[in-house]
């Protein structure tokens, strides 16, 4: 899941030297040792080392361990130029095709790699059914490459980093994340010059982190480490964090803590660290200590990314413990009379295959997001989408492109207004091993749900403790917006006072305006919309109609839904500083009533442009 770049080889190999050095150990068997622990970015450097020194005559075993090495840690074309010269030689193993295979479906290289899993042969019935499906992917991705992108995902440079950062969830405060890059900012938690590094990739520890949005121009300085007091306390990887809807209770994943690993019976040198859940609960303010969640982890394997249904009654989580379908897969428990956690029960063979199944979100009632190895895919991770509940689950749905790749792609989560969302992928083309990417599609549920109108979405991001807005923009026939009113206030006469009727003069002269094809707040826009929550906090019978527009450029279908989008963004906005949505109405104009002769044909400048692409308010009481 997490890719390195080729400019930290140089960087490994030190490590690796030294490590020689420290240990005098022969290099072969520092490798072996790193391998076992899983430590892939110290072993693929200690077996590069020992292929320059041997050349030709280097054992294949030795090759195939060097080659899933890089492919673990996201080499994937040096991956690939090992595996060509294995299946080169006469003693390769029948496992290298399906290897080779893999790495260039990675690398989306999908009639070649197809060409190698034909040639993988095997009598172990699970193998031959993920070279079918592996097959079966290189075909669908073939197809859905040739249809496109209906949407597009944009890296969101703010967060991203060198390192891996990964979005897990939304809280009222904004965006939670996980990350190993943020770990030398300056942020309110401190900076740490070199922080401790994970063996396995040559990177710093993930922690998890708090991103408030729209609250300034400096990102590093709402960008904070999530409750340090809490979770700066343990060591390792820390992260992913799921809360329940009302932010008082704290589910956490965390490595197990010591210095001695426990034995694994693979080996002296095989000691693995576990992940496990852990649980606290606020009191009076202030977070209780971290405890194990009782009775959902179990001794000796991992149990791990937690996430509560809409309801809080069900927890899904990540174990790779017996009783599984594969590798890890998805399991929940349903929540006691006496507020503890029931016996955890395998999702079932719909979700779970024999592969791995990993980061499970939950952003509509009855819909659960995944990310697997082991259904037919794009390559890597991809996100799956399925109804259900429980055990009981229809046949998942690859979101395909854009939200998969060859890369690893996992953890969509929607906003909840349901046509926002983000997600993390180590595709080809980021800043980093894992970036964050953020999209906005006014047609979301329509398209990966046809028979869901939008404007009828039960409850988009049911875990996120901000209220649900009743009022989507109007559809037409076809489900799709239309520029109309989302919604009709009824005026109720009433006598206003000069100082009302100034009021909502000064808010009905407001504009609020954007950037070119972009639906985000401008910072000006949004110390304004600061004024205007605290106007709308002192009448709160007050109803406002966020009027939308865009320039003309573009086609008359996308600009109303661009307006649209924009509504949402004042709306999100004024829903995050306290006012009730249930006030709030949309109305999407798209290139409709320019405020200038900009229209169709005309040659304007930019300026001009911008003065086009604006929100209004409307007060109704």
């Amino acid at each position: 899941m997490i890719r390195c770049t080729r400019m930290i080889i140089p960087l490994l190999l030190l490590s690796a030297a030294n490590l020689y050095g420290q240990e005098q150990k022969s290099v072969l068997q520092l490798a072996e040792a790193a391998y076992a622990r899983q430590e892939y970015a110290v072993a693929g450097a200690l077996y590069n080392r020992i292929a320059r020194q041997k050349g030709d005559r280097m054992p294949v075993e030795q090759l195939m361990k060097m080659a899933r090495s890089f492919q673990e840690i996201g080499y994937y074309k040096e991956a690939t130029d090992i595996y060509k010269e294995i299946t080169s030689r006469p003693d390769h193993p029948a496992a290298a095709y399906f290897a080779y295979g893999e790495a260039l479906r990675q690398l989306e290289q999908y009639d070649a790699a197809k060409a190698q899993y034909a040639l993988f042969s095997t009598a172990n019935a699970d193998s031959l059914q993920l070279k079918a499906i592996a097959l079966k992917g290189c075909d669908s991705a073939v197809v859905w490459t040739a249809k496109g992108a209906p949407v597009q995902l944009k890296p969101l440079k703010e967060l991203n980093t060198p390192g891996s950062d990964v979005v897990s969830g939304v809280m009222q405060k904004g965006l939670l994340l996980m990350s190993n890059g943020y770990r030398t900012m300056a942020l309110s938690s401190g900076a740490q010059a070199k922080p401790p590094k994970d063996k396995r990739t040559e990177q710093p520890y993930y922690k998890a982190y708090v991103y408030q949005q729209y609250a300034g121009d400096n990102s590093n300085a709402y960008l904070e480490e999530l409750v340090p007091g809490l979770l700066g306390k343990f060591d390792y990887n820390i992260g992913p964090v799921c809360l329940n809807n009302t932010e008082d209770t704290l589910y956490a994943t965390i490595n197990i803590q010591g210095k001695d690993v426990p034995y694994t019976g693979k080996g002296a040198v095989n000691g693995v660290r576990h992940l496990q859940l852990y649980q606290s609960v606020k009191k009076n303010g202030k977070w209780e200590p971290l405890v194990l969640v009782p009775g959902i982890n179990l001794e000796g394997y991992s149990s791990s990314h937690a996430v509560l249904n809409s309801t809080g009654d069900i927890l899904y989580f990540v174990s790779d413990r017996p009783g599984g379908q594969g590798q890890t897969d998805i399991w929940y428990a349903e929540k006691q009379a006496d507020g503890s956690w029931g016996a955890p029960i395998n999702c079932g063979s719909q979700i779970n295959t024999v592969a791995s199944e990993t980061f499970p979100t939950v952003n509509e009632d009855g819909i659960l997001y995944f990310s697997s190895r082991g259904h037919a895919g794009m390559g890597g991770y991809d996100i799956y989408r399925v109804k259900g509940a429980k055990a009981a689950w229809e046949t998942p749905q690859n979101m395909k492109l854009p939200f998969n790749s060859g890369g690893d792609d996992i953890g969509l989560i929607l906003k909840r207004n349901g046509y926002e969302g983000y997600m993390a992928s180590s595709r080809t083309g980021g800043l980093g091993k894992d970036d964050i990417y953020y999209f906005s599609d006014a047609h979301y549920f329509s398209r990966v749900d046809p028979g869901q109108n939008e404007s009828s979405n039960p409850n988009p991001n049911p875990n996120s403790n901000q209220p649900q807005h009743p009022n989507q923009p109007s559809t037409s026939g076809n489900g799709q917006p239309s520029g109309s009113t989302g919604g009709h206030p009824v005026p109720v006469v009433k006598k206003h006072t000069p100082e009302e009727e100034a009021d909502k003069k000064k808010l009905e002269e407001l504009k609020f305006l954007y950037d070119y094809n972009s639906t985000a707040l401008l910072t000006e826009s949004r110390r304004i919309l600061d004024q205007v929550a605290a106007v709308l906090k002192r009448y709160p019978d007050w109803r406002v109609v966020i009027t939308s527009f865009a320039d003309n450029r573009g086609s008359d279908q996308y600009n109303v839904d661009l307006s649209a989008l924009r509504c949402y963004a004042v709306i999100d906005y004024l829903a995050n500083k306290g006012v009730d949505p249930k006030r709030l109405y949309y109305s999407n104009k798209g290139e409709k009533d320019p405020v200038n002769g900009c229209k169709d044909g005309v040659p304007c400048k930019e300026e001009d442009y911008k003065q086009n692409r604006r929100s209004e308010l409307r007060i109704k009481w």
